[in-house]
């Protein structure tokens, strides 16, 4: 099982978060880092898989760009605000597990305020 969880918004700086996976791969093993779209199997259930996958990673990097709290779904609301979000229940599992949790700031993002987050 993973050891290290890539988590990273696909329109904020995917091209960052790939390198990222790369370099832990090349000195953690590949097997040993998490990217969603390298590591999941064909007809897994996406939601259920991470879940899995979280609750037995013991780092999560979560890759901050600088358009990561702000990205809207095509009707335009902010994404982070749905909790079906991906990125959100990546984050929210990984904060309610025993993972130790590392915001990764790229490309100049800053930490989101307290008023940019979900509550949860």
């Amino acid at each position: 099982m993973p050891k290290i969880f890539v988590s990273y918004r696909r329109s904020d700086r995917q091209d960052v978060a790939g390198r990222i996976v790369d370099r832990l791969a090349d000195r953690f093993y590949p097997g040993n880092v998490f990217k969603d779209v390298d590591s999941i199997p064909i007809g897994v259930p996406f939601p259920e898989l991470l879940r899995n996958v979280l609750t037995r990673t013991e780092i999560v990097l979560v890759v901050i760009g600088p358009t990561w709290a702000t990205v809207e779904d095509d009707s335009g609301n902010r994404r982070l605000d749905n909790p079906l979000d991906f990125v959100r229940i990546e984050v929210e599992t990984a904060l309610g597990s025993a993972a130790l949790v590392v915001p990764v700031f790229v490309t100049n993002a800053i930490m989101p305020g307290q008023s940019e987050l979900p509550e949860s």
